[in-house]
């Protein structure tokens, strides 16, 4: 059976649509790595800066502030670095305490980060739905964080 011409490039369009398509899907996630990448990088030289500024506060006041208003009232951080980056205005999540320890230590700490929906924020929702489920199925926060309230982590690590 011989097939006329126009069947010809109807089969030629399929193919090529089909071609385009797996492109795409190869190259969205693609994408999404190197834009996110690019972003987590912003976020830790924000975070690189905060956690100098709570240094040099604790280094000056004795406790760690959870207060971005007193770090920048105070000349230890620039306004703009309160904000994370490509998170459309959202601040950083800034927590402080002070736990006793056993001995009677008193133990300053701080915790500082940032959600994947604040700084992927644009991005494919899908893929920063599915970071944000992984992280929680596995017990990590969502997200990049200096420091670790709840495990006492006094050396102020960025942790993504």
């Amino acid at each position: 059976m011989k097939l006329a011409a126009h069947h010809n490039l109807w089969l030629a369009l399929c193919a090529v649509a089909l071609a385009a398509v797996c492109v795409a899907s190869i190259l969205g996630p693609v994408r999404f790595g190197k834009e996110r990448r690019l972003r987590e990088r912003a976020v830790v030289v924000r975070l690189s800066a905060i956690r100098a500024a709570e240094l040099n506060y604790l280094h000056d006041h004795g406790v760690y502030t959870a207060d971005f208003g007193t770090l920048v009232g105070g000349g230890y951080l620039a306004d703009s670095l309160q904000y994370v980056p490509f998170g459309g205005g959202r601040r950083f999540d800034l927590a402080a305490t002070v736990q006793v320890s056993v001995s009677g230590r008193r133990l300053p700490l701080v915790e500082c980060g940032a959600t994947y929906d604040a700084y992927l924020d644009g991005l494919d929702a899908n893929s920063v739905a599915n970071l944000i489920e992984e992280a929680n199925r596995s017990g990590r926060y969502a997200g990049i964080r200096m420091g670790d309230i709840n495990a006492g982590d006094t050396r102020l690590s960025i942790n993504k």
